[in-house]
Parts: C-alpha cells; structure tokens; sequence
C-alpha cells in the first residue's frame, strides 16, 4: 500500500545527488542559528548549529544504501517529523522559573543525545527508511532510536518553556508520529538479519 514503483527515483534516492540536496537543506536550516550567534552568545544556538552542520556533512560522506523504503506514507511520517519543530510556537505565556530551567535542560540534553548518536550512525546516516551498516554501539545499546527519542525530549522541553494545550496536543501527535517512523524503519532495517539480533538484544524502542 502506497508504494511507489519508479527504478529511477529509487537510483536518485541512493544518488550523491539526493544526499547534496539533503545536505544542502540542513545548511540552510543552521543559517538562523548562525544568524542568532551573530547577534550575541548563546549556547543552545551553537549546540542547534554544530548538529545541523553535522548532519549535512554526514549527508555528504554517507555510503551508498543497499535498500530504501519505496513507500509514501513512510517518506510523509519521516518529513513529518523531521520539521514537527516548525509547528512549535513561541506563545505570549510566562512560565515560572523552574518550568523555564527544565525545558533549558532537557533541550540541551535532547541536542547533545541527538549529536552523539548522529556522530555513532556517522556514513549510515539517513532520513528515509533505508538499509546500510548496522550501528550497535554506544548510545544504540540503551535505545533503538536515539536521535528520535532525542527529538522528543527537545520537543518536551520547548513545551515546558512555552506552556499551552496546543503545545500540549501538538507533542502527542509527534509522539505518535515518531512511533510510526521507528516501525517502519525498523520494518527496512530487519531485511538485516544482524539488525533482527540487535531488535532482540535492545528492547526499548
């Protein structure tokens, strides 16, 4: 269901030309975060510009997958996802001071989990369900999904510091959302029979 039949897009989707392109994008994702530096010191505005700038190296340098998922509704949940930080908010709302001190501390803690795990899954690097060299190591022997579970916990955090029931709706929405992408990818990575011991030897998603 939803799959897409087309050999030429699935060579584009394993093209240096696709990983350009999504390199490409988060260049142009860490260009405010830059921006912000700029205007004046801020840590979380460093930490959010070292991991996109990561990230679009690791585009570039990542190797050539053997399998990508071909399935639309797995593309749209991983999109979905991946920009579910757009649709956050900043609300008119003050939140009290340790409200304000726990979102600092799980967003710096959700960026630096992300940037180790980026740096472990290193040339496997992916944004659609694809097969590539399984990564077990490190932050991977705690959670299947580190840099999901990551996205999450950042989420969390902009929530606590901007309190609101849509904030609220919002993160169980992604929540669900990210659930979903961790099932599908796992459902790509497991044609790995290796990948099938490691979903036995790490329960936690």
């Amino acid at each position: 269901m939803m799959e897409i039949r087309n050999a030429a897009l699935d060579s584009f989707l394993k093209s240096f030309a696709f990983s350009g392109l999504l390199s490409l994008s988060c260049a142009i994702l860490a260009a405010p975060h830059a921006w912000a530096l700029l205007k004046g010191f801020d840590a979380f505005e460093l930490l959010h510009l070292a991991y996109n700038l990561t990230v679009a190296f690791l585009f570039l340098i990542r190797t050539r997958p053997s399998l990508v998922s071909m399935n639309l509704l797995h593309w749209m949940v991983a999109l979905l996802t991946s920009f579910s930080g757009f649709f956050f908010v900043r609300k008119g709302s003050n939140p009290s001071a340790s409200l304000l001190l726990a979102g600092d501390i799980l967003i710096g803690t959700g960026v630096l989990f992300a940037f180790a795990a980026a740096l472990v899954l290193g040339r496997s690097f992916d944004l659609f369900p694809a097969l590539r060299r399984v990564k077990t190591q490190y932050v991977y022997q705690i959670v299947r999904h580190p840099i999901y579970l990551s996205a999450l916990v950042l989420r969390l955090g902009y929530v606590l510091k901007n309190p609101s029931l849509y904030h609220a709706a919002l993160l169980l929405v992604v929540v669900v959302l990210y659930d979903r992408r961790a099932k599908y990818e796992e459902d790509v990575l497991s044609h790995d029979r290796s990948y099938r011991d490691y979903l036995r030897q790490v329960k936690y998603r």
